[in-house]
């Protein structure tokens, strides 16, 4: 800020105070120049303004600040006043204050866009306002913003533009001998239209209402189109559907209270990327007094339906009472993340405590992670954030503040259709998981198992003969129990997963009990170490650099899958004159296994059909140069 100016002298007296003459009575002068503004140099500054004339004068009575005619602009809003006087209380006397201002015209797209960036605003609305404030000898009030010219519109995450069709936005206060006048008026082609008007009186000298001021008043909604009316919506959520609300207001300024009701038709909410569409809503909701009661609520998701009913009370102590009934509704209808689930639960609400209890089945999911994941940044761009404010409602640790408790009482059952895919893993999920909120943390308790599930690991398809995934509180951090072996082998071999999600111990094992080189020439070439060429001796190096590098797909791996197969090599046959040989394979399932193998120097190669009646009996039938059905059978001793 640069000021300049010049003290003024006390007079010789002046009543109701006295104040020696030549004593500094007050400051007269001009603020050349007043900005504050954020550090954060993407925003406009708070407040901005130039050459304004200001008097305080403090001594011999209540201090007095008086501003002359000047212009300001607020978050980039520019303010005209004529007149702006101030005195602080003084004795039995109140603060006072006398303005009058006007709002320039300003673009509502620009604040809004800010607000949330993601939403979508655009358009060329602009606003102008005007504000007439006197609290002496009584207090009035005369404030109005309303539209000057111009629509909004709003982009979807699709690239649909669609305008508001505003024709009408108006936001008025009128105060006048104790008798208080809120009007709101909102008006457009697409909105609909939205009114209400609300009256309180109170003591002609109040600046504001008291919580226990009694109101009357009416409000009449009527919208055309929910999804212009979402700027409260998280970013990438949608709302659409027409809604009518017709009710008068009565009641308290702290605690109004509405009678009438609330209709909802075509109702419908949507997140393209997290795959929710919830469509085809319904609701009536009956208003009485401070009191709200779900008459009626539907909606549909994929080919199930979700059902609500319930009530609420609005006033000072707000809560609510739900029941939801879910008939295979689709929760999520991504085509990498689907869940479609039956069941219901019981929520209470109130300002304190956030109760859900209920019971639901998994009727058809797939988790599948094969898909390519979310652009994300790389891994050496680090962002670094302005400190937020700590809120009233926190904890320094970031715990829920006391006074605020989450009881939930969930169980899940996962049904029999719900598949997993990703990181190597496909399988059936089977379970019972239990949801709970001990000292305001999720807590998930129950075991998963895998069922007729595969791994794919090394190059091999391995089946999955034990997954147990087991819950006890952090859902971080569950316990594994897992065993896959590769199947059509004489001897039984695979890998084992212990430990917990944050901490797995992984390690090779086999029946009868071998050498880990042997476990692993079993596990990726189906066979003993013995006799293994330079080249098996190759594979089997990658394969054991791939065991302690972790999980991770290399090359060959998403070429062999996007050929629809599970087994491509390689291979060079032993002997003084070596060919080099490729094999083809697929599991058909899990006993049935064709392959093909055919020499680089062949006119012809040879199909085989492989079934595994047993553990030790195996039957293979080839066909090609050489054809012939063979039985074996294994026997291995030490």
């Amino acid at each position: 800020m640069i000021a300049q100016g010049s003290a003024l002298e006390a007079p010789a007296a002046r009543r109701p105070g006295i104040v020696a003459k030549g004593t500094w009575a007050g400051w007269r002068g001009t603020v050349q120049q007043l900005e504050l503004a954020s550090t954060d140099t993407n925003l406009r500054p708070l407040v901005r303004t130039r050459n304004v004339g200001i008097e305080v004068q403090w001594a011999g009575g209540p201090t007095r600040v008086t501003v002359q005619p000047g212009r300001a602009t607020l978050l980039g809003a520019a303010l005209r006043w004529s007149r702006i006087v101030w005195q602080a209380p003084f004795g039995n006397q109140p603060a006072q204050i006398d303005a009058q201002a006007e709002l320039e015209p300003v673009a509502v797209a620009p604040f809004l866009a800010r607000a949330q960036p993601e939403f979508g605003w655009g358009g060329d609305l602009t606003v102008i306002g005007h504000i007439k404030i006197k609290s002496a000898p009584t207090f009035s009030a005369d404030i109005v913003l309303e539209r000057q010219a111009g629509d909004l519109a709003v982009t979807d995450e699709t690239g649909k533009t669609q305008l508001l069709g505003l024709t009408d936005l108006r936001l008025g206060l009128d105060a006048h001998d104790g008798t208080w006048s809120f009007t709101q008026g909102l008006a457009g082609k697409t909105l609909g239209v939205a009114s209400g008007a609300v009256v309180a009186h109170t003591a002609p000298q109040a600046t504001w209402l008291t919580p226990e001021t009694p109101i009357q008043g009416v409000l009449e909604v009527q919208v055309a189109n929910l999804g212009t009316w979402g700027p409260w919506v998280p970013a990438g959520w949608r709302l659409n559907g027409a809604l009518h609300i017709s009710a008068s207001i009565g009641g308290r300024f702290g605690a109004p209270e509405y009678t009438g009701e609330m209709l909802g038709n075509g109702l419908s909410v949507r997140n393209f990327l997290e795959g929710v569409n919830v469509s085809d809503g319904e609701v009536a909701i009956a208003l009485q007094g401070a009191t709200a009661r779900i008459d009626h609520f539907t909606a549909r998701a994929g080919s199930g339906t979700l059902t609500l009913e319930g009530n609420a009370t609005l006033g000072a102590a707000p809560k609510a009472f739900l029941k939801l009934k879910a008939d295979k509704f689709q929760l999520l209808g991504r085509v990498d993340r689907r869940i479609v689930t039956t069941g219901q639960a019981q929520l209470q609400l109130d300002k304190d405590t956030l109760a859900l209890d209920g019971k639901f089945g998994i009727d058809e999911g797939l988790f599948d992670f094969t898909r390519s994941d979310a652009p994300r940044l790389s891994d050496d761009v680090h962002v670094v954030r302005g400190k937020q404010p700590e809120s009233a409602e926190a904890e320094p640790n970031g715990k829920a503040a006391p006074g605020h408790t989450s009881k939930l009482n969930i169980d899940v059952a996962l049904g029999e259709h719900l598949r997993l895919r990703g990181r190597g893993i496909d399988t059936d999920l089977r379970g019972d998981l239990h949801i709970s909120s001990p000292a305001n943390h999720l807590a998930i308790n129950g075991t998963v198992s895998a069922v007729d599930g595969t791994y794919a690991a090394y190059g091999q398809k391995l089946t999955i003969d034990r997954g147990l995934i087991t819950f006890i509180g952090v859902p971080e951090n569950p316990r594994l129990d897992i065993e896959a072996t590769r199947p059509n082998t004489d001897v039984r071999v695979g890998v084992q997963v212990s430990g917990t999600a944050l901490n797995p111990r992984i390690r090779l094992f086999s029946d009868p009990e071998m050498s880990e080189i042997d476990k692993l020439s079993w596990l990726v070439l189906g066979r003993a170490s013995e006799g293994l060429g330079r080249t098996d001796t190759a594979l089997l190096q990658r394969a054991a650099i791939a065991l302690l590098a972790g999980e991770g797909s290399g090359v060959g791996d998403q070429f062999t899958k996007a050929i629809g197969l599970d087994d491509v090599s390689l291979r060079q046959t032993e002997g003084e004159v070596r060919e080099t040989v490729i094999s083809l394979g697929k599991q058909l399932s899990r006993r049935w296994y064709v392959g093909y193998e055919r020499s680089l120097n062949a006119t012809a190669g040879s199909w085989q059909l492989i079934y595994r009646i047993a553990q030790r009996f195996t039957l293979r039938a080839q066909t090609g140069a050489d054809s012939s059905v063979d039985l074996i059978w294994s026997w291995r001793w030490q």
